[in-house]
């Protein structure tokens, strides 16, 4: 298998349970994306971008252990 299919493959698995369960970090509680920033109670400084590229980058990293 090619390690792009089995990133992409895997990245996309990740996304959508990550959108299935909505955690509280990102979400609020009517289903909404949380904006970014601080200090106030509606805000997160972990936002669903910076969620998406870190796991593009650790999905990349598994595929380049996963397959030979």
């Amino acid at each position: 298998m090619n390690r792009l299919t089995v990133a992409i493959a895997l990245f996309v698995l990740l996304f959508i349970l990550v959108n299935v369960m909505k955690p509280v970090l990102l979400y609020n509680p009517d289903g909404s994306l949380r904006p970014f920033g601080i200090g106030y109670r509606k805000r997160t400084v972990v936002p669903l971008w910076l969620v998406v590229i870190l796991l593009a980058i650790l999905t990349f990293s598994i595929s380049l252990y996963v397959t030979p």
